[in-house]
């Protein structure tokens, strides 16, 4: 079973806020008898002066979210795992061309909420044109065994067939 209910308002005639709550229940890889619940908080507040800068914005998104997993008990886990995550990720579009951002995030292990998982990232896009983009990714992370990795990500993304219309 999943679900999600989202909420939208108008904050200002440049700012808007999106909130959204999702569930989720099923049965996980340790058996029929065994239930995974998966509840989580999302918000987007977005920021473009429509008057003043066509191509200036900013948008900061954030999720929170919570695991309730049944699993058999150790000496080590509970009968219920509950942990937590979230991320939280703020761009900023430089100019018609170019935007920068960063991004946080933190989560516990599904299976041992005392294993924690935490990230870094510094991201740039770039808009060849209207129908392409180029993303690079910088991304630091920290497990909880205390291995470091840094990753760098790279994103090819292109439009084929119908887009929006041209504002004239």
């Amino acid at each position: 079973m999943v679900g999600h209910f989202r909420g939208y308002k108008d904050l200002s005639e440049s700012t808007n806020l999106d909130i959204g709550f999702s569930y989720a229940r099923g049965h996980n890889d340790n058996g029929a008898a065994f239930l995974t619940n998966l509840y989580g908080v999302d918000t987007t507040l977005r920021w473009k002066p429509l008057r003043r800068a066509v191509y200036n914005s900013l948008m900061w998104r954030n999720e929170f979210f919570w695991s309730n997993r049944d699993q058999p008990p150790t000496t080590i886990t509970p009968e219920t795992v509950h942990a937590f995550g979230l991320y939280s990720s703020l761009n900023y579009r430089v100019n018609r061309r170019w935007t920068v951002g960063g991004r946080f995030d933190r989560s516990d292990r599904a299976t041992n909420s005392a294993l924690t998982d935490t990230g870094f990232s510094s991201i740039v896009t770039y808009w060849p044109s209207e129908f392409s983009q180029i993303r690079g990714q910088y991304r630091f992370g920290r497990y909880a065994e205390g291995l470091t990795a840094n990753e760098f990500l790279m994103q090819v993304l292109f439009v084929l067939g119908a887009h929006g219309a041209h504002p004239f």
